[in-house]
């Protein structure tokens, strides 16, 4: 369990690091192109953004592996994020395709970015023509069901993606187990 635990804290804490112009949200690029640290003192580390709200990595791996559960039978990924969109944890069961991790970060993402559950900004995408066409423009919203806040009181601390259910209306139900599982103590 110690080695899974520190192999998702990893993955969580690399998926912030990707490469220049991802476009994915806390991405900072990739220092000195990605090549060694160049001989001679270093210029100064740009300062770190104060940190957005988010649920505690525990609560994060307790909501996924919730979800995951929930949705036995399915292979399942899961992506919680902090309340500016960073990524906080990827989570993607055994005999799951990684690609999952990633439609669960957009449905996660689209969550916050519309501060209501995937399943409504499908149906609204549906009738309002500049929903429709936020979510063409910007390759991080996809606004199939399974993309919920996490909400401490009345403020958003985050959001849970989950995707690999068929429907995708089975994600958002595996997803609700997720948060309710953790609701409390968020």
């Amino acid at each position: 369990m110690k080695r899974l635990i520190f192999g998702v804290v990893l993955l969580a804490t690399c998926a912030a690091a990707g490469s220049q112009g991802s476009g994915f949200p806390g991405d900072r690029g990739r220092p000195f192109d990605g090549l060694p640290l160049p001989p001679g003192p270093l210029p100064p580390r740009p300062p770190e953004p104060p940190l957005a709200k988010a649920p505690p990595i525990a609560l994060a791996l307790e909501a996924a592996q919730a979800s995951v559960a929930a949705c036995k039978g399915y292979r399942v990924g899961v992506s919680v994020i902090d309340a500016s969109g960073a990524p906080k944890l990827y989570y993607v069961a055994d005999g799951t395709a990684g690609s999952h991790a990633y439609t669960a970060f957009r449905k996660a993402y689209t969550a916050l970015t519309f501060k209501m559950p995937t399943s409504q900004v499908g149906s609204l995408s549906k009738t309002d023509a500049n929903v429709a066409a936020k979510i063409r423009a910007d390759t991080n919203l996809l606004s199939f069901a399974g993309g919920m806040l996490l909400m401490a009181g009345d403020q958003i601390v985050g959001a849970i993606g989950v995707s690999g259910a068929e429907p995708s209306s089975k994600d958002e139900e595996c997803g609700l187990v997720g948060i309710n599982t953790v609701k409390d103590r968020l």
